[in-house]
């Protein structure tokens, strides 16, 4: 990937943030609510898809002691803190191989 195109999709990302937070108004709390739940069932997604490989077996210890440990700390309802969850879990996990 070129520095341009790295440029290009920076600007258009966080351009596209900057302008619904400009332009467009505040919606309604019902919508906000739906909103403001939607990352948790995004990541749960996405972490149950990393949990089992293509061949239908399930992921290596590591990753699977990564999700152990960042949901250890689902109840902080913290980024920072579910990353050094998983990073505490993966590192157990290695350790345990």
């Amino acid at each position: 990937m070129s520095g341009a195109l790295i440029a290009a999709l920076a600007i258009l990302t966080y351009g596209s943030r900057a302008a619904v937070l400009v332009f467009m108004p505040d919606p309604p709390l019902a919508i906000r609510r739906i909103l403001d739940r939607a990352p948790a069932p995004l990541f749960a997604g996405l972490a149950a898809l990393s949990l089992v490989r293509e061949s239908g077996a399930l992921a290596p210890v590591p990753i699977l002691a990564a999700v152990a440990g960042a949901l250890c700390t689902v109840r902080f309802r913290s980024l920072p803190f579910a990353l050094a969850g998983g990073l505490l879990g993966f590192g157990l996990g290695s350790l345990a191989r």
